[in-house]
């Protein structure tokens, strides 16, 4: 195995564990909301995650000559929809058996969770993420879903210009181009925002949450463009302390940040989401010791089966009003 194999797969490893701790502070906000009010920061931290790895793993095959739209579709479809499918299903098959009232109306929100508009529908909707209501719909943690599917559906035609771009412009200005569309998406999560209104408008809109996704995109365009920023490899012991600092300082986020605080949507996600930028950055700079050590642990087993926890997690807890 070469050097290129074995960074690929520390790389990997680090954000598995990254992926861990978002899902963690997602399930453990729609269990006890009281308890983790900052939770659902760990959706930013996946988008930011999806979106490095959408830039690197493009990347990777326009380099090697095999990026082609037919694959890179073929892929995402074969990745998200028949879990997606499975899950859908039986959770209206049983719904259909023990709790007919929750059919109600499921026919648009079917349509809008397999077309990638669920976000959208939500908003149309007026439904509240941060309100915990009754008769609540299993499928209300699909928006987030949504938002991936229509940057997947984008992303091939987006990196094709942007590659085009590079020859033209420079790639090392272009890459920055990224980055002033999340200070935009970000900006227009402020401008649309209310306070002391529900924040689920902003939350919800692809427009106002894209931010994180383009901050990830950026990360990686950034280390193509400038050769990879790693930071100096440190002792295992360094890096253990190093990590656990991140960890932590995410755990207090996840019980203090309220989804109804104002400072949240005018510019406090933003802040988190470079917080997580940071995160991955030193993950990735870890020596091996640590990255194996990453690969075996917890946290990287959930990583790994995050989406099928994600489908699944929201479903059970509404449907066994827990």
């Amino acid at each position: 195995m070469n050097d290129n194999n074995v960074n690929e797969i520390h790389r990997l490893s680090g954000l598995d564990a990254l992926r861990g701790i978002a899902i963690v502070g997602i399930v453990l906000y729609h269990l006890y909301p009281a308890i983790f009010p900052g939770g659902f920061l760990g959706v930013p931290l996946f988008f930011v995650l999806s979106g490095y790895l959408m830039f690197t793993t493009s990347d990777r095959h326009w380099e090697k000559g095999d990026f082609h739209f037919g694959n890179y579709y073929k892929k995402r479809f074969l990745k998200i929809f028949p879990p997606l499918f499975i899950t859908v299903i039986a959770v209206c098959s049983y719904m259909t058996l023990f709790q007919r009232e929750q059919m109600a109306g499921i026919r648009q929100e079917l349509c809008s969770i397999f077309f990638g508009y669920n976000n959208w529908w939500q908003i149309n909707e007026n439904s509240s993420y941060f309100s915990r209501l009754i008769n609540a719909s299993p499928f209300t943690h699909l928006w987030f879903l949504a938002i991936e599917m229509q940057f997947y559906l984008l992303w091939p035609v987006i990196f094709w210009l942007y590659q085009k771009a590079c020859k033209t412009f420079g790639g090392n200005r272009m890459c920055f181009l990224f980055l002033l569309l999340s200070i935009l998406s970000a900006g227009r999560m402020w401008y649309l925002y209310t306070p002391g209104e529900d924040p689920s408008r902003v939350y919800y809109g692809t427009d106002t949450m894209a931010f994180p996704m383009l901050l990830g995109i950026f990360w990686g365009a950034f280390n193509r463009q400038f050769k990879r920023v790693r930071l100096p490899a440190v002792s295992p012991k360094k890096a253990a302390i190093l990590l656990s600092g991140f960890v932590f300082v995410t755990i207090m986020l996840f019980f203090s940040v309220t989804g109804i605080s104002s400072i949240v949507y005018q510019g406090g996600m933003f802040l988190v989401s470079l917080f997580f930028l940071a995160m991955l950055s030193i993950t990735e700079s870890l020596e091996e010791s640590v990255a194996k050590w990453l690969d075996v642990s917890l946290l990287s087993k959930l990583g790994a089966k995050s989406y099928l926890i994600y489908l699944w997690h929201y479903p059970i807890i509404i449907l066994a009003n827990l």
